[in-house]
């Protein structure tokens, strides 16, 4: 151990060094003035100093601060050397940066004992600042990390900004990183899409997910794809790429471009509102499915839910973030509360609410990330823009049978054929329902003769798709034929779907009688997406026209 004694005596220097000899501490030094003492430490960098009070030039009590200064973060033990042994100059050796202190004449035991007392403390302090000067070093790492990460995600998960009238939304991370995600986009056809999730967690980790999301949210929209074919896209990517205890809450919503119909895929997320112009709730949109990144694409499957508002009305989304905020008695917010204050204020903002949650949460900092979306029904006819369209005509035609049919369901392939076309894309979304449809409406009730009055109740729903399921196994003949026509002079595509069942009354069925039923609005579907529906035949034959 390097120890530095600084006296002006030189017998009292003497025999401190002799007494440190012979317990071992060979390395010391000596300085006979404390302006000595301080140009000495410079050099040898002491790690234990005895220090005297009574000096000519500089007093102990004017050398041990600056002495100490020097050490710097590192503990540097001074005991003190004295003959004083009034309380007042003890005291003020302690004050003034001493650690501890001895009386002459030295007691070499004693001096022994605490020089190897204090050498122990400074062992540890030594650790303690190589560990924090690692913490420091980790620290900045991380901080240049997230910087990275930060900049990777300004650019990476972006939102088309023309849409921002049209939406009102926030965003409050519990963390440095945003575990939840919104992201919207306008469709090629007028409308708009939007998405807003929830993954596992919160901060960096969870954060990550949204790199993959937002690229594929974006291209798909882009393309004009439907909110089913969007849900399963990114449960394949997420789940090949998050951990096995990692999924990923999210609603996707797609609003038409008269800004009042709704597709809607909701897998894990609260309850959507949709609320009226006063602020009462009209409808409920609970999730249907399991959470994203979950299942496998076999288990999926390929419900989602549709609505029709007004112009005024609005759709509220949050994360599960908002209604688990804790005020100072734990209780919870809940949903009930937030319908509350929208029925108390029906045009209350995004940030309005955020302010109400503030206040019930009495500074409590919120747990989980939060985030709200709130859309309000309006024309988006302003989001219209012109495609170049293919000049030339093609028709596709698809001749089903019953083998062809067992296999599965054959929209996906058509309608992605179609919209190889150039200026196809927009119609995509539109085109992947009502092709739907009219396939699953030919197979269902012109081949296996099914009758949507089954599916009065949910558990007429169950016995309908067992039947169905039943019936489709022991289908023996049959036949759908799909056959899509393009003329591009008139900008016109035809639909036209044939089964070979034998049909129905399609003159005196009623469209309107469908309203209300848990059952049969196919066909109302069908005509508010396409512009112009005809039955032919006996009703087996279907046809359908979209102006491109």
């Amino acid at each position: 151990m390097r120890i530095l004694i600084v006296d002006d005596d030189p017998l009292n220097r003497f025999l401190l060094i002799h007494m440190l000899e012979q317990k071992g501490y060979v390395d010391c030094y000596e300085a006979q003035s404390g302006r000595e003492a301080l140009g000495l430490a410079k050099q040898i960098d002491p790690e234990l100093i005895l220090l005297d009070v009574m000096m000519e030039d500089m007093s102990g009590f004017e050398v041990a601060p600056l002495l100490k200064a020097q050490a710097g973060d590192i503990y540097l033990p001074i005991i003190f050397i004295t003959a004083l042994d009034d309380e007042e100059s003890l005291g003020r050796c302690l004050d003034v940066g001493g650690d501890d202190f001895v009386a002459k004449p030295f007691n070499k035991t004693i001096l022994a004992a605490k020089i190897s007392a204090h050498a122990r403390t400074r062992e540890l302090s030594k650790k303690s600042f190589a560990q924090n000067q690692q913490l420091i070093f980790y620290r900045k790492a991380v901080e240049r990390e997230h910087k990275i990460v930060e900049h990777i995600f300004s650019n990476a998960v972006t939102n088309d900004h023309k849409l921002l009238p049209y939406l009102d939304f926030k965003l409050l991370p519990a963390t440095d990183f945003n575990g939840d995600l919104l992201l919207f986009c306008a469709a090629p056809d007028g409308g708009l899409y939007y998405l807003i999730g929830d993954f596992t967690g919160h901060g960096l980790a969870a954060a990550i997910g949204a790199l993959p999301v937002s690229q594929a949210f974006h291209t798909m929209a882009n393309k004009g794809l439907s909110v089913l074919e969007m849900a399963h896209t990114l449960n394949d990517t997420l789940l090949k790429l998050l951990p096995a205890d990692m999924f990923f809450a999210a609603a996707i919503v797609q609003v038409s471009s008269g800004g009042t119909q709704f597709e809607i895929w909701n897998s894990g997320m609260p309850d959507l509102l949709l609320l009226d112009s006063k602020g009462k709730v009209i409808q409920r949109l609970s999730s249907q499915h399991m959470a994203l990144g979950i299942l496998d694409a076999s288990e999926m499957d390929r419900d989602i839910q549709r609505c029709q508002s007004a112009i005024g009305d609005r759709l509220l989304a949050f994360s599960d973030g908002l209604i688990e905020i804790m005020d100072l008695e734990h209780n919870m917010l809940s949903e009930k509360q937030i319908e509350k204050w929208i029925s108390q204020q029906s045009d209350i903002t995004v940030d309005e609410l955020f302010q109400r949650i503030e206040d019930f949460s009495q500074g409590i900092a919120p747990l989980d990330d939060l985030t709200c979306v709130s859309y309000t029904c309006q024309s988006l006819v302003k989001l219209e823009h012109s495609q170049s369209i293919a000049p030339v005509p093609f028709e596709l035609c698809f001749e089903m049978n019953v083998e062809m049919i067992k296999k599965g369901e054959p929209v996906q392939s058509v309608i992605n054929m179609v919209c190889s076309q150039t200026g196809m894309y927009a119609l995509h979304a539109r085109l992947f329902t009502v092709v739907s449809e009219l396939y699953n409406n030919a197979l269902d009730h012109g081949l296996l003769k099914l009758d949507s009055k089954l599916k009065h109740s949910s558990d007429g729903f169950e016995a309908y798709f067992a039947l169905r399921t039943q019936r489709l196994m022991q289908l023996q003949e049959g036949q759908v034929t799909l056959s899509l026509t393009y003329t591009p002079t008139e900008r016109i595509l035809k639909i036209i779907v044939c089964d070979s069942g034998e049909g129905f009354a399609h003159q005196s069925h009623s469209i309107q009688a469908e309203i209300g039923d848990p059952y049969g609005r196919g066909i109302q579907l069908i005509t508010a997406l396409s512009d112009s529906v005809r039955y032919l035949g006996s009703g087996n034959v279907v046809e359908v026209l979209f102006n491109v």
